[in-house]
Formats: C-alpha cells, sequence, structure tokens
C-alpha cells in the first residue's frame, strides 16, 4: 500500500489542518458516518471479522524519556478503550510485539515477546529486520523510527530535531533518522505528530504531505498517578527554590540555567536541577559550581511530583521541543511555568504560563521575581496551568489512533 491521499471529506484531514487557536484542543468527536467504514463482512463496524493491529513495543528498550512515555501512556489507554468495548474497538484484535519481557498492567491487549538476535543491542535491527516478520495486518508505532518495509502502518514522528538542532545528537542517531524519517513518511499510510509545529516541520523537510498528517498532542492525565507520599526524595529546603530539567543535549539549553543561578541566588532562592546531568558538565559553563545549584540526578515520577508541588516554580527553558511534555506534568501537578518563547511552548501552554526568551538570562530573573513577588499571579498561574493541562487526554488520542486504524483498514480494501 502506497501512499495514500485521505481527501479533504476526511475527518483525519480536517483535524491535523486544525489550528490550536481556540479551546478547547481540536481532539473532536466524529459520528459513524464521518469515516470510511470497513465492510460487515471484512470485519468492519458491524462486522464479525477481526481486524488485527500489533503495537511496535520497542518502547520498552528504549531509556525514559518523552517519547517513551508517550508509547506507553498511549498503549495503556488503547488497552482501557478495548477493555471497555469503546464502539471505534469492535472487531479489533490489538497486541504488543516486545523484545523483551516487560510488566505492564494490560488487561485486553496481548503481549508477545519477538526476542532480539543481537547481542549487545544494536539500534534499529529488532524493528527493521526482525519485527516486520511478525506483524499480521497493521502496526502502530509511537517512537519515531519505524519498520520501513511495513506500508499498512501509523507511525509518530514527534519531531525533527536532528535536522533542527543536529549538533544535540551523534552522527549515528543523526544519518539513522535522517534516513528512515523520509522513508517512513512516504511509505506508512498515515504519520502522526505532537504539535502543529512539527507538523510545520514534517511538511516543510517532505517527510509528509500534509494530508497525511494528524497531531495528536500528548497526554497529562498519567502525572494522576504520581504519589508524592511514596517519593525518597528528601526535601527540607534551607530557602526556597525552583526546578527545572537537566540534560546534557544542547537544545535543552542547560547553560541558561547554570548561569541563571547566580541571578536567582540574589532572589534568596534555590536552583533544583534534576536529570542526568554532572558537575563535569555544569563546570562548562561556570567554575565552581553555584552554591545555590543543586543536583538531583535521575529521580522517579512520584520524586518530580513532591519536587514541583513544593517549587515556587519550574523553569522550561529549550530552544525547541516537539510538544514539551514536562511544563504540562508541571501544570497538572499545580506549579507554576516559566517557558521559553521558542517554539512550540507557547502553542502548547497558551497563556497559563509565563515566558521568556531562551537567551535573555534577565528576562528569565525577571519572570521568576514576578511569581516570588506576586502571589496572585502565581495563583492564577496555578489555576490556568491545571485547567490547560485538563486538554490534554490520553484517552482521546487513543481514540484517534482507534479512529485511524479504521480509516487505514478501509482504504487497505478499495
Amino acid at each position: 500500500m502506497g501512499q495514500r491521499n485521505y481527501g479533504r471529506s476526511s475527518p483525519v484531514a480536517v483535524r491535523a489542518a486544525g489550528t490550536i487557536g481556540t479551546d478547547p484542543l481540536p481532539f473532536e468527536r466524529y459520528g459513524k458516518s464521518s469515516f470510511p467504514a470497513v465492510p460487515a463482512e471484512d470485519g468492519g463496524a458491524g462486522g464479525d471479522r477481526t481486524r488485527r493491529w500489533t503495537i511496535n513495543g520497542d518502547f520498552v528498550a528504549l531509556p525514559p524519556n518523552g517519547v517513551a512515555r508517550y508509547a506507553r501512556e498511549v498503549t495503556l489507554a488503547l488497552d482501557a478503550l478495548l477493555d471497555e468495548g469503546h464502539p471505534l474497538a469492535r472487531g479489533l484484535e490489538l497486541d504488543l510485539a516486545v523484545p523483551r519481557r516487560e510488566q505492564l498492567p494490560l488487561q485486553a491487549i496481548g503481549i508477545r515477546v519477538v526476542p532480539e538476535f543481537n547481542k549487545p543491542r544494536l539500534p534499529q535491527f529488532w524493528v527493521q529486520m526482525q519485527l516486520p516478520r511478525h506483524v499480521e495486518g497493521g502496526l502502530l508505532s509511537f517512537c519515531n523510527l519505524a519498520p520501513v518495509a511495513l506500508t499498512r502502518q501509523i507511525a509518530c514522528i514527534h519531531d525533527l530535531h536532528t535536522r533542527l538542532m543536529p549538533e544535540s545528537y551523534g552522527r549515528g542517531f543523526r544519518w539513522a533518522h535522517r534516513f528512515i524519517l523520509p522513508l517512513l513518511g512516504r511509505r506508512a499510510a498515515h504519520i502522526t505528530t505532537v504539535s502543529q509545529l512539527s507538523r510545520q516541520h514534517l511538511i516543510k523537510y517532505g517527510i509528509a504531505p500534509q494530508e497525511k498528517i494528524t497531531v495528536t498532542y500528548n497526554g497529562s492525565d498519567h502525572a494522576e498517578r504520581w504519589d508524592a507520599d511514596r517519593s525518597k526524595l528528601q526535601i527540607r529546603p534551607d530557602r526556597p527554590y525552583v526546578l527545572c530539567l537537566g540534560r546534557d543535549q544542547k537544545y535543552k539549553n542547560v547553560e541558561l540555567l547554570v548561569r541563571l543561578a547566580p541571578l536567582l541566588d540574589a532572589l534568596g532562592l534555590d536552583l533544583w536541577m534534576a536529570g542526568e546531568i554532572d558537575e563535569a558538565h555544569i563546570s562548562r559553563f561556570a567554575q565552581p559550581k553555584p552554591d545555590n545549584l543543586r543536583l538531583l540526578g535521575r529521580i522517579s515520577d512520584d520524586d518530580f511530583k513532591k519536587a514541583l508541588s513544593d517549587a515556587l516554580c519550574f523553569l522550561f527553558p529549550s530552544r525547541i521541543e516537539g510538544f514539551g511534555l514536562p511544563a504540562v506534568e508541571a501544570m497538572r501537578i499545580g506549579c507554576p511555568v516559566v517557558a521559553s518563547t521558542s517554539p512550540c511552548l507557547p502553542e502548547v501552554c497558551r497563556d497559563a504560563a509565563l515566558y521568556a526568551d531562551p537567551d535573555d538570562l534577565a528576562h528569565w530573573a525577571r519572570a521568576v521575581l514576578d511569581i516570588q513577588r506576586y502571589p496572585d499571579l502565581r495563583q492564577r498561574l496555578i489555576e490556568a496551568g491545571h485547567k490547560r493541562s485538563l486538554s490534554y487526554s490520553w484517552r482521546s488520542i487513543a481514540e484517534i489512533y482507534l479512529e485511524l486504524m479504521l480509516q487505514v483498514d478501509a482504504m487497505a480494501l478499495r
């Protein structure tokens, strides 16, 4: 099955062409007549024959990050919809193919282990060479790179950071993305992505045409499962603090955070940085390490919730993001957010955050000072942020995928 044009009347095309200019987010609900029905004798809506799809479970072997979170949470949401007998899931048989055994709380989706042949693990060998041999029907791939051999596939490409900020990645990683993504965009039945900005980039760089791309965004409701009481993080600060995340990728803009620390110190604030960042990396930007900078290392979700709950605010100065999930997680927990003016955070956070230029230290310091000085502003940001976060639902995203699977199944029968 080659490239498909779903046409102007398609609900998928309509959603993809929408903007985030009005609330709520474009998670419209469609009636049965709004997508092509799979004929009953072939297992469509009202049919008896099974429609088979497999989820690409390569995410179980990925390091914990936003892409792996997306894959896991969409899988859990799809499982819940199948388990409750959602109308869009009628006749659908869905399983999860994984490279190794993994404990996931799934009720309706079966887990199938496709053992990796290569030891040590070679990136993409399992995805490109092994997985396609074990897929019957369609494939859902949620983590950027996916099997280019399969055309009956819906693949999520989260961003094009390897093109936009290539210096943030190693040569092999960049090569894999530059080679695979254009092939995937041409061959997959449909592409999803996580923001209008990412969709524009996919179109600009020729990865896929606009009518073939659907924006799903991310969800935020997973943060409700986090429990600060389970946290092992010791929070007995001598003075108030602001929280941020530290990663060594250049687009995350750790340099600004390190240079900001002395300005925060002058405001009587500490800067707590969570993530896999060490003093050697910090020393590239400040020697010695600022006294008010506390490196937490990698922390659990429960720790993150506890740290957010007690922080004055959360700083997110990325130069670019596909979606910016940590900012929305902070909003869900009730922590005010100061975000970068760089794409796509204004699209995602809208008026529920303060914004600062990613290169302007004084701008960031003023934003933090405003939150510190004006309790009413801080409370407004908390309330607006929580309301905004409620717009992002994994269930809504799973429903989009159910609609897309019906659409692809219908097109395959034409």
